[in-house]
């Protein structure tokens, strides 16, 4: 994420509703978004994949001894 603020809706009209997000078309609420407009729903937000690390045990840390 970045630290800049979402804009306001590009589209002057009263009925902005929902969040602000930026589409190549510019800066959007939903109500105005790309699939808005296409009268499809809210598409559902997709997760980045978890990322696994590995963590020796606190006994490793001891130069190999245990």
């Amino acid at each position: 994420m970045s630290g800049r603020a979402s804009g306001p809706c590009e589209i002057p009209d009263p009925a902005h509703e929902g969040e602000v997000h930026f589409y190549r078309t510019g800066w959007r609420c939903d109500a105005h978004s790309p699939w808005a407009l296409k009268g499809l729903p809210q598409p559902v937000a997709r997760r980045a994949p978890a990322i696994y690390t590995y963590r020796a045990a606190p006994a490793a840390d001891e130069n190999g001894t245990t």
